[in-house]
């Protein structure tokens, strides 16, 4: 297989990096600096606005909005984790709306359903685990940004500019 190297590959290694520095923090320390969403976001945007902006052939409410719609999931996770004092973190939430600097909603979706779907998994097993072994653990929390790397599989899989790389 040829792999040539371009903007598209050098954005998806960013994002990569992204995820993954993003996930080590979350697990370390269930928080994720501040200064990490910034560095990527600041790498993110001229590219972001190359592809979406730049590229259209002339400023059409549809060529402004559709790269708009892909921060809505990131502010609706906002909200949420605001209404839940936390529940969800807002470190996550910033994840998730950085995250649609580098790739579609379509796929921004897969990454939070599948991050649920498994850390629900996930919960539902240290419950589980807690009742058989005579444990409270209805306190435990989990890093979320971790538990989306199945859905960043199938956006490997999936992505056009990868070629089927997984």
């Amino acid at each position: 297989m040829y792999i040539s190297f371009s903007i598209t590959y050098f954005y998806l290694l960013i994002f990569l990096s992204y995820f993954f520095l993003s996930s080590i923090y979350d697990i370390k320390t269930r928080k994720v600096p501040c200064i990490l969403h910034l560095i990527f976001i600041l790498l993110g945007f001229p590219v972001f606005i190359y592809f979406n902006l730049q590229t259209k052939a002339g400023f059409t409410p549809e060529s402004i909005l559709s790269p708009l719609i892909r921060f809505i999931p990131g502010i609706i996770l906002s909200l949420i984790s605001i209404a839940s004092k936390g529940g969800l973190g807002i470190g996550d939430a910033v994840f998730i709306t950085v995250s649609a600097f580098f790739i579609p909603v379509n796929y921004i979706l897969l990454l939070v359903i599948s991050g649920f779907i498994t850390a629900s998994m996930a919960g539902i097993f240290i419950l589980v685990y807690g009742k058989l072994t005579g444990k409270h653990l209805y306190t435990v929390s989990l890093p979320f940004i971790p538990f989306m790397l199945p859905g960043l599989y199938f956006i490997l899989r999936d992505m056009e500019y990868t070629g089927g790389l997984i």
